[in-house]
């Protein structure tokens, strides 16, 4: 169970600690991917002396290592024939806040690391293509410079993973059964201790989650407050996943919710959620993670109706 509710905060935690490359794109500027898996992000907010920073993407991109990487630039049509730079940028999350102090400069030593560059030329439409190669495991954002005056015009953030998953189960569920959910490493070798779960969230409560970081710009000047719902929990210093946050977090999580975990040197594993009797019919958010030693090897949601 506390694996399963770790994979529920883990994408609000990674993007606390990718948030410094995410900008929201300029008007009529924009940055599309192909490909990716999306899965939906918790709200994310920052807040620092130089002030205060809200995450602006609904979804978080996921692809798995060492796949190309491709897109579409949108920019003004009147920078046609012009070329820009598409940068993957991989933070070094050993401190938070000089990486953000870092982002304004696109490159600083032990802050940033720069892997993959794309110079796509701008149609007449105002549209490019890009593809970088695959990377390593990690949290990057792709960021979009103009190549004359190298100012940032477009971020977006981008998880990689170990491997692909799937997961399999039925779209709808009656309250009081249960739900079984298939999950399958797509890629991974066999033999490898890998641990398994599933989380149901109901739309609401999921929509509702909220992390919300305040330092006061040193390393040791950092609070987090993970919310969900009318409940908080408050973690010091930077938020990082352990044994003992997840301890805490057990006790706030939504009570029309369900957790799975089984452990498995296999490639795949069934795991059933168990609903109440009492829950409210709707839409539910089912999120599937796989871990192992290496990391995280893969992460998945699809809507679950309950009626």
């Amino acid at each position: 169970m506390r694996f399963a509710v770790l994979m529920l905060i883990v994408l609000g935690i990674s993007a606390a600690d990718a948030y410094d490359y995410v900008m929201p794109a300029s008007p009529g500027r924009g940055l599309a991917l192909e490909g990716a898996n999306e899965v939906l992000m918790p709200h994310v907010s920052l807040v620092t002396p130089g002030g205060n920073w809200t995450y602006p993407y609904e979804y978080y991109p996921v692809y798995s290592q060492n796949k190309t990487i491709s897109g579409t630039l949108f920019q003004p049509e009147r920078l046609a024939g012009s070329r820009v730079g598409v940068v993957a940028v991989r933070l070094n999350t050993s401190s938070f806040q000089e990486a953000l102090k870092g982002l304004s400069k696109l490159a600083v030593s032990g802050k940033v690391e720069l892997l993959g560059f794309s110079a796509p030329s701008i149609n007449r439409t105002g549209k490019g293509h890009f593809t970088l190669p695959g990377m390593p495991p990690g949290l990057y954002a792709l960021v979009v410079t103009n190549l004359s005056s190298l100012a940032v015009t477009t971020a977006l953030p981008m998880l990689i993973t170990n491997d692909l998953i799937s997961m399999e189960s039925p779209d709808r569920v009656k309250s009081g059964d249960s739900l079984k959910v298939k999950i399958r490493v797509l890629q991974g070798q066999r033999n490898a201790s890998r641990k398994y779960a599933a989380v149901l969230v109901s739309w609401a409560d999921y929509k509702a989650i909220g992390i919300r970081i305040s330092s006061n710009g040193s390393k040791f000047g950092t609070t987090s407050e993970i919310c969900i719902g009318n409940e908080s929990l408050e973690v010091l210093g930077e938020p990082k996943i352990s044994q003992s946050l997840v301890e805490k977090l057990l006790p706030i999580i939504p009570q029309d919710s369900a957790v799975a975990l089984d452990e498995s040197n296999k490639t795949e594993s069934e795991v059933y959620l168990l609903t109440d009797s009492g829950w409210k019919p709707g839409r539910y958010v089912l999120t599937c993670g796989v871990y192992s030693n290496m990391g995280l090897d893969g992460i998945g949601q699809k809507i679950i109706e309950a009626s």
